[in-house]
């Protein structure tokens, strides 16, 4: 199963894009509630999520979308930093988007990778010893990281690519228009 963590602040776009990219292309997803079953976005929407945090069994991949607030929120919870620690050091899947590679930075886990970020928070995880590059997506090994919200198909996409291959990657990208 692949969740996609959403806490109070969420980036709403984020969510809701990676969301159905995975699903549409057959992957087993559900979304968690860290705040709540129901969060409330950057921008005021409502969403609910499938489960909440007390409900979480073994991740095939892990993935934490953005907002700042939402990171914020991500970041206190320790449920979702166990879950990621434990993800990272097994060589498990991880996507994080947005500000989200700042919970990897801070929690020690960024040191000699290279990464994207959304580009007010790359010093930030500069200073963490990642390497940032200025890019829609970047997958480095089991990390796949994503600028922000306008990046956000072709970073379910690379996802896809990640669980399932370059053929399956390539038909969701013609599916929904998506240059890959």
């Amino acid at each position: 199963m692949v969740y996609v963590f959403l806490a109070d602040g969420v980036c709403e776009s984020e969510a809701v894009t990676i969301t159905e990219c995975l699903r549409r292309a057959g992957i087993k997803t559900q979304t968690v509630g860290v705040t709540g079953l129901t969060v409330t976005g950057a921008r005021g929407m409502k969403l609910t999520a499938d489960i909440q945090m007390g409900e979480v069994r073994q991740p095939e991949m892990v993935v934490l979308p953005g907002g700042l607030t939402g990171v914020e929120n991500l970041k206190e919870s320790l449920g979702v930093r166990s879950l990621v620690k434990s993800a990272m050091m097994s060589g498990a899947p991880v996507g994080a988007i947005c500000a989200a590679p700042s919970i990897l930075a801070d929690m020690g886990l960024l040191k000699g990778r290279t990464v994207t970020c959304y580009p007010s928070l790359a010093e930030k995880v500069k200073a963490s010893g990642a390497y940032v590059l200025d890019r829609p997506w970047v997958r480095e090994g089991n990390l796949v990281t994503g600028q922000g919200p306008g990046a956000s198909f072709e970073f379910g996409v690379a996802l896809v690519e990640m669980l399932l291959g370059e053929e399956k990657a390539g038909w969701l990208a013609g599916q929904l228009l998506v240059k890959k």
